[in-house]
């Protein structure tokens, strides 16, 4: 009896032994009527990996786009592929094969089948796009099956939000993943986007009297004037035709504020980095110019009222983000956009004086996918009839404006209001974050969660910095295997995993307990009758 107990153990342990070794080998064993197969496991072969050019790309695998940094694009153009996975070691995109109808800029189509995010938290059985619209089907998250309306989100644990259709700048796909804090190396506000395809860069219409430039402005919709219909400006002949129509070009004037230089501050604490934009070309603009002058700082460096004045329309706007106006005594107004939060004490006190945080800097509204910076603008009184177009240019002011060092005693604590829900409230959450962090606000347990950059103000890292590639090459990308093996691992026993395992340790301590009372069976000596 003690010898078939063992005997049995044995089969057991060399039965787990053998599919331990062929999952090792990367093979499936398969055993029909007493006949053993085995088959090899294709290996996934390296997913091409590029900058997203200008030109228009008909469609894509996906697309990795940081929050600060070149648009990473894979598997393009989109061609008929197997097993693909990108990148070699724990890949973020994977899919067992994809199929092309046509790769056009016009009529785009790409299929992804057996797709794999983040290492399997995000899986479906496939994905269909034609010129970034299609479908997904088969969504699991973290090892559940979910259904998704088109257009609706779903929270991937604490850390990221899947979104099925959703248009990222020049990018368009139906599977998109928003990154809400760092996970796996890459920075919150990284989007990873499956099936994608991405439209020309659009060209700048020419200028006559600025040159064209790079820069932020802010949503016309401030202001209570009219806005115009037309597109091109009309020639100012006599002052009345002027009053009927709005400026369309930026003004050369910059006129006193009624104050001295002197009283009024620069509007970031302690300085920042800026050039002269006023006047460069923007295509989002219905009179295509930019009204300000982008400063440039750290995340979360506290920004301030220039002068003495009231605030108004204090919230979130389309392209400001969170922004709000400051006038001061005289009547002239100034425009603050692009902000991570507010100071608490503005949201129920109107009345600033100069030099008090008002806010802190960051990178909401259209600036989201730039570096962080506060937009500012400067509204002359005897300019308001103007409306929105009565901007004039900073920089002269700026430079003469006296810097302030708010006093660590005296910083507030950083509010918000309610964003919009979609979108807004997405990238609302991810800078909130980031301030919260620049600040130094979290806990240390949930730095280590969000895998925030200790720093004085950090700026989000770009992904070259974020250690997922060195400089992101476009070769060089190694095949992975479908199945990896861990070094000494026993956890495969019986096909079962780590149910395997217990299976085998149930049945040798059955037997160990078997055999252990057959021996005091056998030593208990019998008892005598009297």
């Amino acid at each position: 009896m003690r010898r078939g107990v063992w005997l049995l153990v044995l089969v057991v342990l060399a039965a787990a032994a053998a599919a331990s070794s062929a999952r090792a080998d990367g093979t499936d064993t398969t055993t029909t009527a007493g006949t053993t197969t085995t088959t090899a496991a294709p290996p996934y072969a390296p997913l091409r990996a590029s900058y997203l050019p200008r030109t228009c790309i008909g469609a894509g695998a996906a697309a990795i786009a940081p929050p600060d940094g070149k648009v990473l694009t894979l598997g393009t153009p989109a061609s008929g592929l197997g097993p693909s996975a990108y990148p070699s070691t724990s890949p973020i995109v994977a899919f067992s094969s994809s199929s092309v109808g046509v790769s056009t800029c016009e009529t785009a189509s790409v299929t992804l089948e057996s797709v794999s995010l983040f290492g399997g938290f995000v899986q479906a059985s496939s994905v269909t796009a034609t010129h970034g619209h299609g479908s997904v089907s088969g969504l699991v998250i973290d090892g559940s099956p979910v259904s998704v309306a088109p257009g609706d989100s779903a929270l991937l644990g604490y850390w990221g939000q899947l979104t099925l259709g959703r248009t990222v700048g020049r990018l368009r796909a139906p599977l998109v993943v928003l990154l809400l804090k760092r996970h796996w190396a890459l920075p919150a506000g990284t989007m990873v986007l499956v099936g994608f395809t991405a439209s020309a860069e659009p060209v700048a219409r020419p200028q006559t009297t600025h040159h064209s430039s790079s820069s932020t402005s802010t949503q016309p919709g401030d202001t209570t004037a009219a806005s115009g219909s037309k597109t091109q400006a009309q020639p100012a002949t006599t002052k009345k035709h002027k009053h009927k129509k709005r400026m369309r070009k930026p003004l050369t004037t910059t006129p006193p504020l009624g104050f001295r230089p002197s009283h009024y501050v620069f509007p970031v604490n302690g300085g920042a980095d800026y050039g002269d934009t006023y006047g460069g070309t923007r295509n989002d603009i219905y009179d295509g110019w930019h009204h300000g002058d982008d400063l440039f700082a750290s995340l979360g460096t506290p920004i301030v009222a220039v002068a003495n004045g009231t605030l108004s329309l204090v919230g979130w706007n389309k392209l400001g983000g969170w922004r709000l106006w400051l006038t001061d005594g005289d009547g002239n107004s100034f425009y603050y956009a692009h902000l991570a939060g507010y100071s608490r004490w503005i949201l129920k006190h109107p009345h600033v004086r100069a030099g008090q945080v008002v806010g802190f800097l960051g990178r909401t509204g259209d600036a989201f996918t730039t570096d962080p910076h506060l937009h500012f603008e400067i509204h002359p009184q005897q300019y308001l009839d103007l409306g929105y177009d009565g901007a004039v240019d900073p920089t002269a002011y700026l430079q003469k404006w006296r810097l302030v060092h708010v006093p660590a005693k005296e910083m507030p604590n950083p509010a918000t209001l309610k964003a919009p829900v979609g979108t807004p409230t997405q990238e609302a959450t991810v800078v909130w974050h980031e301030l919260l962090a620049a600040r130094h606000l979290l806990p240390p347990k949930g730095l280590a969660g969000a895998g925030v950059v200790r720093g004085p103000f950090p700026n989000p890292p770009s992904l070259e910095a974020s250690g997922v590639v060195s400089r992101l090459p476009v070769t060089a990308v190694e095949a992975t295997a479908e199945h990896v093996s861990s070094p000494a691992s026993m956890t495969p026993w019986l096909g079962g995993g780590v149910s395997g395992a217990v299976v085998v340790v149930g049945i040798s301590a059955g037997a160990f307990v078997f055999r252990r009372r057959r021996r005091v069976a056998e030593e208990t000596p019998t008892p005598r009758s009297n």
